[in-house]
């Protein structure tokens, strides 16, 4: 749905996922009005809960972003996958921005100080550490072996389309159909067909993409399957 705008970053050099380039503000500015409240409270400073407010309103702006571009990754890099630390996601994403607009309103209405509005932003610095938890499990979670130099360009295929599902060559979607010992890795023109139109053991649709030539090239297919067979398939005892 949203290929389009990958491709033009990608026309300019940026190959990367959009949601991690957001997602530090959001959640800088909930930890920043966390603090400043309960200094505000300790201490009796009035202004620092002023800027406290003001963070968590800057907060509400730019967790819209965050989220859009949480969502345009997950149908690009995960093609909709409901992994488990992305339901978390969606579970907590919606409720930091609840969160946030009470935080905003209250604050406004009751003022900066009042003892609700620094539940509430308690409330939102939880949530938003759950959530860079989870997220990290997304990325540092599950690591796959160090590749050697040889297979590098086949590593960023696997980091960019595959690490998600198939962490160390297994399956968080179908965990009975790990990607390690699969059929279709038996030669690349079998892996190449089933990349490109992927089914089920019984022929029907599963629920991993299809990758066109436009998603990953001929060229990347091949680095792809070395990788694969060398780390993950085949890898390398020291």
């Amino acid at each position: 749905m949203f290929d389009f705008v990958y491709k033009f970053l990608a026309g300019l050099g940026y190959t990367h996922p959009i949601h991690p380039t957001e997602v530090h503000m959001p959640i800088g500015l909930v930890v920043a009005a966390f603090i400043f409240a309960w200094i505000a409270l300790l201490l009796r400073r009035p202004n620092l809960a002023r800027t406290a407010r003001a963070c968590v309103t800057l907060a509400f702006i730019w967790v819209f972003p965050t989220i859009l571009f949480g969502i345009m990754d997950w149908q690009h890099y995960y093609a909709e996958a409901m992994l488990y630390p992305i339901k978390i996601k969606l579970i907590f994403a919606p409720a930091l921005l609840v969160l946030l607009a009470a935080a905003v309103i209250i604050g406004f209405k009751k003022g900066a100080e009042s003892k609700a509005v620094l539940a509430i932003y308690s409330l939102c610095f939880v949530t938003v550490v759950i959530l860079g938890y989870f997220g990290g499990q997304l990325v540092y979670g599950v690591k796959a072996p160090a590749p050697p130099a040889d297979v590098k360009a086949g590593a960023e295929v696997f980091s960019a389309n595959c690490k998600g599902c198939h962490p160390n060559g297994g399956n968080i979607i179908k965990p009975n159909l790990p990607l390690r010992s699969a059929p279709q890795l038996a030669d690349f023109k079998s892996f190449e067909a089933f990349i490109r139109g992927p089914k089920m053991p019984d022929g029907s649709a599963g629920v991993m993409p299809a990758f066109a030539t436009a998603k990953i090239s001929d060229r990347q297919a091949k680095d792809l399957y070395e990788y694969i067979q060398k780390v993950i398939e085949h890898p390398v005892r020291k």
